[in-house]
This record gives C-alpha cells, sequence and structure tokens, in this order.
C-alpha cells in the first residue's frame, strides 16, 4: 500500500491522460456506483480516495470497479488490496482497464465471461441479443441474464433504440486479449461468428415491412460490413455455411450495402466456396457480376438524367416533371396489369389438376400412379413455357423418388427444379425446394447439408414473411437438432415453430399493423391466382401436415429426453388434443403411447394403461397390425409390473400373432422371448418405439 499513497499524490501524471477525470468528479462516480450516495461513506473515504488514484482517475475502470463494489458488498479496501499487486497509476489505460476487467468477470461468473467473449468476437461493437446467443451458442433466453448482468457491471452498454449491446473500443480491446491466448476458444469463438452472421440475417428478414426493419437493415449491414472473413479460408470454421450466407446477404436482403462491400462480400464467398462447392461458387460469382452490371447501369442512368436537364427544360418550367408523370402512370399501369389474372393455358390447367390428382394418390398410397402424374404435369408445363409449374412438379417428384429410395434420380429433379424456382423469382417455391433438398440430403447421410438448406430455406420464408412455411422448416431443423444431440439447438426450434402455429406473433403483430390497402389485397389476390399447387397441399405433398400438433408431440420427446417428465406430459398432451380435434387418429395414437410410456416410467401406471387403451382402441379401428402389436407389447410390459401374468401373457400372444400376420421376423422373436420368459422376469423388457414415426 505504501507505493499507492506514495502515487495517490502525484496527480499531475494522471491528469495529463486525455480520458482522465478531476479528483472530485472521480470520487462522485465511484460513491454513486458504489454506495449510491454523493460522497462515500466515512469509513471508506481515505480507500475510496486511493482507489481513484490507484486506477488513475479514468473513468471507465472506476466504473467498473464501483459496480463491482456494489454488486459484492466488497469494501473499497478489499477490492483495492485485492488488486493492488496489478494496478499501476502510471500505466497505460487498456493496463488498468484489464485488471478491473477481469476482477469484474471473475465475480460475474463463467457465463457472462463467454457471452463477453462472443461480443468482443463479433466484427463490429454493437449487435443484437439474438446474434449475440448464436455468437455463444446458447438460446436467446439464456444469453439474456448474463448480458444484464454485464450492463449492470458496466462492461457493457444497452442502446434502447436499436435494441442493441455494445462494447466500447478499448473494452473490446481488452476482451478479445483476454480470450486471444486460448486458441481452442478463439477458434470456438470463430464459429460461433458464422452461426451469429446466419442469426443476424434471420434477425433482419422477420421483420420485413415494419417500421424496424430500416433500423435493422443498417445494423446488418454495419456488422457485414466490418466482417474479416480471413480467419475462414482455411476450410475448418464452417466456411461454407458462411459464404451461404454472404450470398443470401447480398441476393435475398435488401441491406443497401454500399456496392464495393457487396463486392468483397461476394468476392469473399465465391473464394470460400472454392472448387468443393462448385454450385454456390457459381452462385456467388453470378451475383458479383450482376452487382457491377447494376453499378454500371445506374452511372449510365446518372449521366443521362444530367444531360436531360438542359436550359431549355429548365426554361419551360419545372425540369423532368413530365417525364416523372409520364413514368409514374406508365408504372401504375404495368403494377395494374400485373394484379389483374391472366386467362389460363388449358395445358397449365390441365398440368394442375394432374398434380392435385396425384397429390391424392399420394397420400392414398400408390406411389406409382402418383409419379406418372407428376411426369404428365412436367411435360404438360414444359409444352406451356410454365417455369413455376415445372420447378413445382420437379419438386413433389422428386420428393416421391426420395420416398420410393430412387436417392440420385430424386437429387436430379431438385437440382433441376431450383433454378427455375430462382428464374421465375418464386422465393417461396425456392424454400420448398431447399425444404425438400434438406430432406433428401438428411437421408443421405449429410446432416451438415441439410442444415445448411434448412437455414437457407428459412431466410426466404421470413423475407417474404411465409410463417407457414417457417414454422414447417424450423420443425424440420428441430428434429435434426435433436437427431444429432443438439438439444438446445432443438428447443430453440421447436419454441419458435410453437410461437407461430400458436397464433401468438399474428396476435402481437394485428396490433401493430394497419389494416391492409386495395393494392395489397389485389397483390394478394394476383398472387393465390399465380399460385400453381396452394402452399398447405404442396408442404402436405411433401410430408408436411398436423405440424402443430407434431411439434408438440417432438418437443414432449425433447423435454422427455432432458429429464422434466412433468412439461413432456403437458406437450403430450397438447398434442393429442390437436390430432383429436383435427381426426388423425394414426398421430393421436402415437402420442397416447408416447404419453402411455411416460406415465409407465413416472410410476403412474392407472394413467399409463388408459393411453394404452385408448391408443388400441384407434390402432384397431384403423386395422393398424405393427401399431396394435408395438401398444400391446408396451401394455404387456405394464401389466408385469402390475403382476397380472396372465394378462401380460395374452398380451404378448395377441403381439406375436399380430407380427405373425405382418411378416415382422425381428419382432415376432422378442415377442415370442418375452411370452416365454413373463413367468419368472424380474425387470420389464424395454420400451418398443413409437407407433409412428416423429
Amino acid at each position: 500500500m505504501s507505493r499507492l499513497r506514495a502515487t495517490s499524490g502525484d496527480r499531475k501524471a494522471a491528469e495529463i491522460k486525455a480520458s482522465a477525470l478531476s479528483i472530485s468528479a472521480a470520487l462522485s462516480v465511484l460513491s454513486r456506483g458504489a454506495w449510491g450516495t454523493d460522497a462515500p461513506p466515512a469509513a471508506e473515504v481515505q480507500w475510496a480516495y486511493a482507489l481513484i488514484a490507484a486506477l488513475g482517475y479514468l473513468q471507465a475502470p472506476i466504473e467498473i470497479a464501483a459496480a463491482t463494489l456494489r454488486r459484492t458488498g466488497m469494501s473499497a479496501e478489499a477490492y483495492l488490496r485485492k488488486n493492488a499487486m496489478y494496478l499501476d497509476p502510471e500505466g497505460a489505460e487498456a493496463e488498468i482497464l484489464g485488471v478491473v476487467f477481469g476482477d469484474a468477470l471473475e465475480s460475474l461468473g463463467e457465463e457472462a465471461r463467454g457471452v463477453v467473449h462472443a461480443l468482443a468476437a463479433l466484427p463490429a461493437a454493437g449487435a443484437p441479443l439474438e446474434v449475440i446467443a448464436a455468437a455463444a451458442g446458447k438460446p436467446a433466453p439464456s444469453a439474456a441474464r448474463p448480458l444484464q448482468l454485464l450492463v449492470h457491471g458496466r462492461l457493457v452498454s444497452f442502446e434502447q433504440g436499436p435494441q442493441t449491446y455494445r462494447l466500447t473500443g478499448p473494452m473490446r480491446a481488452v476482451a478479445r486479449e483476454d480470450v486471444a491466448g486460448d486458441a481452442e476458444r478463439w477458434g470456438a469463438l470463430h464459429r460461433g461468428v458464422v452461426d451469429a452472421m446466419q442469426a443476424l440475417l434471420f434477425w433482419t428478414a422477420a421483420v420485413e415491412g415494419r417500421p424496424e426493419a430500416a433500423m435493422r437493415r443498417r445494423i446488418a449491414g454495419d456488422l457485414l460490413a466490418a466482417l474479416d472473413t480471413a480467419p475462414f479460408r482455411d476450410g475448418g470454421r464452417g466456411g461454407e455455411v458462411l459464404a451461404r450466407t454472404l450470398v443470401d446477404a447480398c441476393t435475398v436482403l435488401e441491406l443497401g450495402l454500399p456496392a464495393e462491400v457487396q463486392h468483397r462480400l461476394l468476392d469473399e464467398a465465391a473464394r470460400l466456396a472454392g472448387d468443393a462447392l462448385p454450385d454456390l461458387r457459381a452462385r456467388a460469382l453470378a451475383a458479383l457480376e450482376g452487382t457491377r452490371r447494376a453499378e454500371l447501369t445506374g452511372k449510365r442512368r446518372g449521366t443521362f438524367g444530367t444531360l436531360r436537364a438542359t436550359p431549355a427544360a429548365r426554361d419551360r418550367g419545372r425540369s423532368g416533371h413530365r417525364d416523372v408523370l409520364r413514368k409514374a402512370v406508365r408504372a401504375s399501369a404495368r403494377a395494374a396489369a400485373r394484379c389483374t389474372p391472366v386467362p389460363e393455358d388449358d395445358r397449365v390447367r390441365a398440368a394442375k389438376e394432374l398434380l392435385a390428382r396425384g397429390g391424392l394418390r399420394v397420400r392414398d398410397g400408390a406411389l406409382e400412379a402418383a409419379a406418372a402424374d407428376y411426369g404428365e404435369a412436367l411435360a404438360a408445363f414444359e409444352a406451356a413455357g410454365e417455369a413455376r409449374g415445372e420447378a413445382t412438379a420437379l419438386l413433389l417428384r422428386g420428393d416421391l423418388r426420395r420416398r420410393q429410395g430412387d436417392l440420385a434420380a430424386a437429387a436430379r429433379d431438385h437440382e433441376r427444379a431450383l433454378p427455375l424456382f430462382r428464374a421465375a423469382a418464386d422465393r417461396t417455391g425456392e424454400a420448398m425446394g431447399l425444404l425438400a433438398r434438406g430432406n433428401l440430403r438428411l437421408d443421405q447421410g449429410d446432416a451438415q447439408g441439410a442444415a445448411s438448406d434448412y437455414g437457407s430455406a428459412l431466410l426466404l420464408l421470413r423475407t417474404c414473411r411465409n410463417r407457414l412455411g417457417e414454422a414447417n422448416v424450423l420443425k424440420a431443423r428441430g428434429d435434426l437438432c435433436f437427431r444429432e444431440d443438439d438439444l438446445a439447438g432443438a428447443a430453440r426450434d421447436y419454441d419458435r415453430a410453437l410461437y407461430i402455429l400458436e397464433g401468438v406473433e399474428e396476435r402481437v403483430l394485428s396490433q401493430l399493423r394497419a389494416p391492409p390497402s386495395s393494392a395489397e389485397e389485389r397483390r394478394g389476390i394476383a398472387r393465390a391466382a399465380r399460385e400453381i399447387v396452394p402452399q398447405d397441399e404442396l408442404l402436405r405433398a411433401l410430408g408436411y401436415e398436423q405440424t402443430h400438433a407434431r411439434t408438440w408431440q417432438a418437443r414432449g420427446d425433447l423435454r422427455l429426453r432432458e429429464g422434466q417428465t412433468a412439461l413432456a406430459a403437458r406437450d403430450y398432451g397438447n398434442a393429442i388434443l390437436l390430432y383429436r380435434e383435427s381426426g388423425d387418429r394414426r398421430g393421436e395414437a402415437a402420442a397416447l403411447k408416447a404419453r402411455g410410456d411416460l406415465r409407465r416410467q413416472r410410476g403412474a401406471l392407472p394413467g399409463a394403461q388408459r393411453d394404452y387403451e385408448d391408443a388400441l382402441r384407434l390402432l384397431e379401428t384403423l386395422g393398424d397390425r405393427a401399431g396394435q402389436s408395438a401398444v400391446l407389447e408396451a401394455r404387456a410390459d405394464l401389466r408385469c409390473e402390475l403382476g397380472d401374468t396372465a394378462g401380460a401373457a395374452l398380451d404378448y400372444a395377441r403381439a406375436h400373432a399380430l407380427l405373425d400376420a405382418t411378416g415382422d421376423i425381428a419382432g415376432q422373436a422378442g415377442a415370442k422371448g418375452a411370452l416365454a420368459g413373463v413367468s419368472h422376469r424380474d425387470d420389464p423388457p424395454r420400451p418398443v418405439t413409437a407407433v409412428v414415426s416423429r
């Protein structure tokens, strides 16, 4: 302490620093932050003077130290003794800031440390909660609490207008230095930056058409403009995902990026794609060429506009007034023509009927006949020159071929469909194509490619505010995360999907939106007239039906995996009610069996028995022998636990007979073994799989 006392009187060195406060101002900042008064308590006066001197009278370190004192209840003496060997009042501001920064993080905990490191790793100083959470690898609610602690600790500031969290330049440098020595952690933060950039696009696209959209586009533009892609060029830190994100940022969203920034981002995207991803590289290069052409066209227009503003034109009055008016009238006429439904070609109408018939045959299980219908519809659309119809037929046929197991043919159809959707500027169709290709890639074992397709589809759907499609893609991506044991990612996607499907979002937004104008109504009518297949029918043909109930059921499976059995039972109950309301007896039976298994595990045996009996009645009505066998085996296990060996033997015998009728040899062996050992078995057999897949 003698060294600190000796230097506390040497105020000239401290006051020559540009950011140093006067002694009275520094003492006031410390007192208000630590004790909520204008002056320190009598017992703390001497140590308060010593502390502000040790901190070099610098405002930022004093504010952080004061917040730490207030949060921990530590005295100024204890704080100073703890950090005395590290503080040098004549040292650089960054050194003093580093000491108080490290001490504050030590008291805030590891979660806050991880979040502030993620914020520091982002390319710009300010970012919204969703982006920071993605960078830290956490759901947004899990990142909100550490961020709040960091704000109270004066390490991070929160800007109310744009709703962003910000690190000052010196604080960002200190946070980066704190983690720079850990190569593994630094690499993980860079991988988090890729997820953050993807989350940034979703966050921006989610408010298209609302008043805050311009502000979000500006924030996204700042982050992308500051992005350094050099750390991702080795291909091991999510370069493919980042390349797709950059291309989407420059082609799907209208962020208003300067031309030179777009050129740099697209050039970097092409470089990241490389030879390993030729399609993505070609897309990036095509977008780069398009932006260059647009820039040249804009320059030419500016030149010609200057030439038109001649003295003769100005003599006639307001220069360009008639030209502007004439252009506006022509644009209005073109818009009205676009909104007027065009009479449909007979070949297109017949092709649409073929697609509808193919969808019905798929639901009936007549897959070969459905494939023939899709092929005829494709030929009719090609003959009529209807690109969107051709793409839709290819999409449906490709998904049907995937179900039939012909993955190579399915991949060819999807690769033909996507460029046609893009050429027709049909974002919803392109998103459905990406969803179908993601399912195909999942069947091929390419989980990373499937996740990339799901992410691109979400971005497109959020851009065009297609909430039904977004919920279905979120459900698909949540299932992928669940399959890959990413439980946090699955929970985030399921919760977001339910937020949409439960109507929470629409109820909130309906209070903010104005009633649709006549122009919007005309656009909606024209859009419906141009649809090849209504979206709900298209989703049903792709296997996405009863998404609301299935998402509740999937979240129940997730909560069961996490050990939250009470919440899982509630989710299964919601799924059962929705299946029952829609008349989906097969889905209701599956959810009843899942809840019965859960109740059996929790010891609620009477409730489990009721669920099994209800599921069995539904499956008997459907004539589903495999499903009946699964429920019978589960009920036999339950009866073993209840001591009803005669009833268990009867259920095992019935299950064996049903499996014998279906030809399931493996299932027969299991049921036969259970039947043979039912009289002397101590433990019930393992639960069988669900009645239907998730």
